[in-house]
């Protein structure tokens, strides 16, 4: 066996029931990293035209912050709607939304292909001062 052997995690394909607050949806291949040092699940997400069903309910994690990916597959556009404490936000394209420990949320996709990743992390593994931070560089930031 190679040194590093261990570092390399077989990602399987696991339903989304499987975890609480989920259910499963046509369209959704869920693949999960298990044993990986974080929670990490990516979601291959097929041509859907237009989902209505709300497969994830509103949940937080108490001592887990979340980073949720999405990335739209070439000539496709995927649409997510993203729940943040009371606030709905519909996002599209390419974007990363960063969930602190204890926040209510729910992301539930809504037309489009491509993937959506979720990954938690222990809680203040990025200091809200960072975030905070990195927040006010990327307003700051101007598109080409």
């Amino acid at each position: 066996m190679k040194k590093h052997q261990d570092l390399i995690f077989k990602n399987l394909n696991i339903p989304l029931s499987s975890i609480p607050h989920h259910n499963d949806v046509e369209g959704i291949d869920r693949f999960f990293a298990e044993g990986f040092p974080v929670h990490l699940a990516i979601h291959k997400i097929s041509a859907i035209d237009k989902n209505e069903e709300q497969y994830t309910k509103p949940h937080a994690h108490e001592d887990e912050d979340e980073i949720n990916i999405l990335i739209p597959e070439e000539g496709s556009e995927l649409v997510y709607e993203i729940q943040l404490g009371d606030e709905l936000h519909v996002v599209e394209g390419a974007k990363s939304v960063w969930m602190p420990a204890g926040l209510k949320h729910a992301s539930n996709v809504i037309s489009g292909s491509g993937y959506f990743i979720a990954i938690r992390m222990k809680k203040d593994t990025v200091k809200q001062e960072e975030l905070a931070d990195l927040s006010e560089a990327a307003s700051n930031t101007v598109s080409p």
